[in-house]
Parts: C-alpha cells; structure tokens; sequence
C-alpha cells in the first residue's frame, strides 16, 4: 500500500476502534479527560475526511487503470487492503492460492494489493509478447522489498539495472563458462567423496551438501576468489546458512503489509532481523571487493573467464556499495539456485530408478567408461540427462512467479484486455508448467515430455523456466554447465534411492521455490567399470 501513509493510518484505526468501542461509556472518560476525548473525534474526522478525499482523489487519477480493470476477471476486493487477504498464508500455500484463482477465472486474472492492480496472465504467447515488450521493462512493486539488502540494479530494476548487466555479461557467455568448467570439475570431486560417505541405508537431505559444492564453484569462478580464499572468507559459512531465512524474511514482509509500518517492523523484531542480515553480507562482500581490488592492483586482468567483481572494478562505473550489492546478488542466485536444481534432478532421479539408469547407461556410452573431464560437447550429446533436467525445470520452478511493471499501454487476448500503465503484471511461471492444456499429467515427473516429438506438439512459450526478454535469467548457460557437470561425475559412482511418490510434492515459495521437505535421497557407492 505504498501509496498510503502506514503510520498515519494504524493511529487513525486505532483512535477509530478507541471511540467506536462506546461513545457513551463514562469508563473512557475515565481514563482520558474530557477534553482530550473532544480532541480524538476531532482528530478521527479531519484524518477521515482527509482518507475519504484523497480516496475519491485517486479514484479520479486513476480512473482508466479502474475502467479497464472492470474487463479483467478476479475475485471481488475489499476497501483499503483489496485481495491482500488472499495471500496471508503459509509459503507452501501460496502456489495453491495463485492456481485456484486461475482455475476459476481462466488464462487472465486481476487482483488488488492495496491499491496496486496486478493482472496474472498465463497465456504462453501473450506471456512471449509482455517479456519481450519494451513496455514492460521495469520490475515489479515486490522487488522492492529487496532492495533494503541489494539495492537497485540486476534483481530489482531501476535505472542501474541495464548497464550492471551489460557489464557482467560477458562473465556468463559461453567462453567464460568454458574456463569455469575446470573449477566444476575439480570441486565436484570433494562432493563425491561425501556423498560415498553417507549410510547407505539412512535418508538425508543432499541439498546441504550440493549447496558447498555450488558455492565454491561460484566463489572460484564468478567471485575471482582462490580455493583458500572462499574456504575463509569473512561470514561465508554463516551467508550461505542464512539466505533462507534472509527470503522467509522478504517473503513473509511482501504477504504481510503492516510489517511495512516501521513501529510493527522494530516491534515484531523484524528491524532487528534486517540489521543482523545487511551487515552480514557486507561484511562478506567487503572481503572478497578488497581482496578482488589487491588482487588486481589497478591492472587490467585477462577478459576470458574474469568474474564479475574484477569487470565491476575495471569499469569504475559502479560505487563500492553498487558492487557490493551486486555481488550478493549475483552471489546468492547463482550458488543458491544451482544448489536446488542439481539437488531437484537428483531427487527425480532417486525417485525413478528407470530413468537414472538411462542417464548411467547414457554417460558410460557417450563419455566412454572413464571419469574424466567433461566438456560443453560432451554435454551436448547426453539427451537423457537434458530430458531430466529441463523436467526437473518445469516441475521445480526456481522462479515460481515473476512480476514486471506496464510502463505504456499493452493490449494483449486478441485485443479484448489492455493492461494499464501502472499495472503490476504477474507471470505464473509454476503454473504455465503445470497447465494439462500444455502438459499431460502435469502433477507427474515424466522427462518423456521433452522427447523432439513431444516438444514438437507444444507451444513452445509453455517452457520457460528462465524467463524471457532483457531481463531473462543471466545465469542459464552457466548454471546449465554446472548443473551437468556435476550430475554426470557424481552419477558415475554414487546411485541414489528414494522412498515414497514425488508426484504432486509441497513446495515452499519464499522468493525462490525449494521442496518444502527438502531433497530427501539415500546414496550408495555404484560398482561399475568406471576408472578414476
């Protein structure tokens, strides 16, 4: 509700249910002096007609966004707060909230946070035609929630965000990921060998383990750190355990409005939590921008495969706290996302022994018995493995929704709705994977979707787990390099089981998606002809 003052509403409420309670009723004159009680119906009526007319003020303003909206279906809006009720709830609940309501209302639906109108679309061709859109090239409100912890830039838009990506483009083209190949190689070794560790008879969740082994290829690679420098940095370990409850936090701000208001954020310990939060991942990124800028000395470094923090210094176009901000960005989506795909496909995989033993049979045949280095050609080649993991994209949307803001007039069903500039546009990336128009039993792990002959049968614009347009996901080369390369050498010598159906599996939505129970696997030690 940004466009309404939260202090001065909670005390008009509050004086509001103080004189309602009992107009007549002598114990409030008790406590409150006759004069002061006078005073408070005075205050309540000044900032009620105040309300009342700047309420019909922006009625007035912005009544096109009100006239078109009516020809948006959606569930009817309270006064004040609109549909924010609805998204009150549990993070595994809020994907069951946004499918009901698409369910009901069909491909477009409208719904009010406050006075933001967002219109849910999830048709896959006017989904192509608004990401693609010079229109729609802005983020959404709810992206600023985040900004308190990385400022305005790549993740959250701005006027910064076009050129903090161009400039850390080049360290995810193809040509840089060809170097950081070398770093996936080395560290998924160390990964291995934990996992040949675990009882093979006990369950346990191998994200806390892949989420090591992501984290210090991101560190070797796009940070520019050595081996010893990412295995002390400064509150590293700490970071990395934190993230999660660092997007509960955003998450639980972005579905609860009053935790907007400052005295209910310092009263429920939220300020708290925030403060703790930032200067953790300063402290953390102050380290590695001061090693990174010793390291390189005011020299220019070699432009294959340098991370991101050495372009950010070299440009000299960013401030230390912009490079700063940028870094966790970049930092916690890379290692963070990562760690919960390769954990997805390995899950999937525990849960269908056929297909595993596919994608085994597949590597030693491909890539010959050996575990040996694997390339971006040997990747090409091993289609079971991509089958498996684009599934594993399609059913564990790292990015469930994703929101942009209409800076011009769009229309889009064929002419019969024009979205308002102003209006928030919601993208229900999970939903469009999970449409049975698109996809046949779309609750069940089927990575037969992505055989040629059933993709020809699709829309292709049903399948985007990395968003389209400019501010598609930077990463998808360098985390689909990761993601393969440590899939096939753990594969070759660990094979994992699972118990129980993955089918219809609760997930939790807190910024991110993750399985709301975790990557629960059993691994044991695979006796086959591989030579290490």
């Amino acid at each position: 509700m940004k466009n309404i003052d939260f202090h001065v509403f909670s005390i008009c409420l509050c004086l509001f249910f103080i004189n309602v309670y009992d107009i007549n009723n002598y114990t409030l004159q008790n406590v409150f002096s006759r004069r002061m009680y006078e005073l408070s119906i005075t205050i309540i009526a000044v900032i009620g007609t105040i309300l009342l007319l700047y309420w019909q003020f922006w009625r007035w303003r912005h009544r096109r966004m009100l006239e078109l909206a009516k020809l948006v279906p959606g569930p009817p809006a309270l006064p004040i707060v609109g549909n924010a009720l609805i998204f009150m709830t549990q993070p595994e609940k809020q994907l069951v909230k946004i499918a009901a309501m698409l369910d009901k209302y069909g491909q477009y639906v409208k719904f009010w946070l406050g006075p933001d109108l967002n219109i849910c679309v999830k048709n896959p061709a006017d989904v192509r035609l608004l990401l693609t859109s010079n229109k729609v090239n802005q983020k959404g409100p709810l992206y600023d929630f985040m900004v308190p912890f990385i400022g305005r830039g790549i993740l959250t838009g701005g006027t910064t965000w076009r050129n903090h990506r161009k400039i850390a483009n080049p360290s995810y083209n193809k040509k840089s990921v060809q170097h950081y190949s070398v770093i996936f190689n080395k560290e998924v070794k160390e990964l291995r060998q934990v996992l040949l560790l675990k009882d093979p008879n006990v369950m346990f969740d191998v994200y806390d383990d892949v989420v090591k082994f992501t984290t210090q290829c991101v560190c070797q690679t796009l940070m520019g750190l050595s081996k010893e420098e990412s295995e002390n940095m400064k509150h590293m370990k700490e970071v990395v355990k934190e993230t999660p409850n660092i997007y509960n936090h955003i998450f639980t701000k972005m579905t609860h409005w009053w935790l907007s208001i400052s005295f209910v954020n310092w009263l429920t310990g939220g300020y708290a939590r925030e403060k703790r939060f930032i200067n953790l991942i300063d402290d953390l990124t102050s380290d590695i921008l001061v090693k990174r800028r010793r390291a390189l000395g005011g020299c220019a470094a070699d432009a294959e495969g340098m991370g991101i923090v050495d372009k950010y210094i070299i440009s000299s176009e960013l401030t230390d706290l912009e490079i700063k901000q940028e870094i966790f960005t970049l930092f916690t989506t890379s290692q963070e996302a990562s760690a919960k795909i390769i954990s997805g496909v390995i899950m999937l995989l525990a849960h269908l022994p056929d297909w595993q033993n596919k994608v085994y049979k597949e590597i030693l045949e491909v890539l010959g018995p050996n575990d040996e280095y694997v390339t971006e050609n040997d990747l090409k080649k091993l289609h079971y493995l991509d089958m498996v993991y684009k599934e594993t994209l399609r059913y564990f949307s790292i990015a469930a929704m994703i929101q942009r803001t209409v800076e011009e007039e769009i229309t889009i069903n064929d002419g019969k709705i024009t979205l308002p500039a102003g209006t928030s546009l919601v993208i229900p990336i999970h939903e469009i994977h999970r449409d049975p128009q698109y996809w046949d039993e779309p609750l069940k792990i089927k990575p037969e979707r992505f055989l040629p002959e059933n993709i020809d049968k699709r829309d292709p614009n049903a399948f985007i787990p990395f968003s389209l347009g400019p501010m598609d996901c930077l990463g998808r080369v360098y985390a689909t390099c990761l993601i393969k390369t440590c899939v096939i050498r753990v594969l070759r010598h660990v094979q994992f089981e699972a118990e129980g159906r993955l089918d219809n599996l609760d997930l939790h939505v807190a910024i991110s998606v993750k399985a709301a129970e975790g990557y629960k696997v059993r691994a044991r030690q695979r006796h086959n002809e591989s030579i290490d």
